[in-house]
């Protein structure tokens, strides 16, 4: 891991800011040792303990959000490593179904999918029973006051195989605000005389 030593205090504050880290603390005596971890490389300031302003920031509005935890152990002895989470800090992963119909006779029909408030998208799956090997899903995310496209093709054709869950989720997870919505496009190849059904579940935290 590269080791990369800041100047100043507030140096240190800006790079945990900026990237999003998780800041971590270790009292060594007359100072603190300040270091937040960024994939192979950690970020470092030795905070001297001399009463000035920069101890007194820390020690009464920055200290407590320190030390956070950073990694799972499976047992005593295993190497340290730093866990990516598609979860943002103080949030609750939830999942939410839906069911999408295409009328007999019909060969597409689409769903809408928004929400109230701003949640963090991790994505979802789709399954139906109904579908032949040439029917096919799309999802684009839209404007919610006119439909027009924001993230286009986000899932473009993903052809469906009857009674097999796909699933499109992502390592990361999105801010999805109520300015958008998920229109869930399912395409049937041939015209079929019963309705299609197709379940969604939608995985967000909130």
């Amino acid at each position: 891991m590269k080791e990369i030593n800041l100047s100043t205090y507030s140096d240190f504050k800006a790079i945990v800011s900026s990237k999003s880290l998780l800041p971590q603390y270790h009292d060594v005596g007359n100072f603190y040792f300040l270091f937040a971890v960024e994939s192979s490389v950690c970020w470092q300031y030795s905070l001297a303990k001399d009463g000035g302003s920069d101890q007194t920031d820390f020690e009464n509005t920055y200290r407590a959000s320190c030390n956070q935890p950073l990694e799972i152990k499976a047992a005593a002895g295993r190497p340290l490593r730093v866990s990516a989470s598609p979860q943002p800090l103080n949030t609750i992963q939830h999942w939410k179904g839906f069911q999408l119909v295409i009328p007999a006779g019909q060969t597409s029909a689409y769903l809408d999918i928004s929400f109230a408030s701003t949640i963090y998208l991790r994505g979802g799956n789709i399954v139906s029973p109904d579908v032949d090997f040439d029917d096919s899903v799309s999802v684009d995310v839209l404007l919610a006051a006119n439909s027009a496209p924001y993230i286009p093709g986000i899932i473009s054709n993903a052809y469906m195989i009857p009674s097999l869950p796909i699933s499109f989720e992502s390592a990361e997870s999105m801010a999805f605000p109520p300015v958008v919505k998920l229109r869930v496009t399912v395409n049937i190849g041939a015209v079929q005389e019963t309705d299609v059904h197709a379940n969604i579940l939608v995985n967000y935290f909130i």
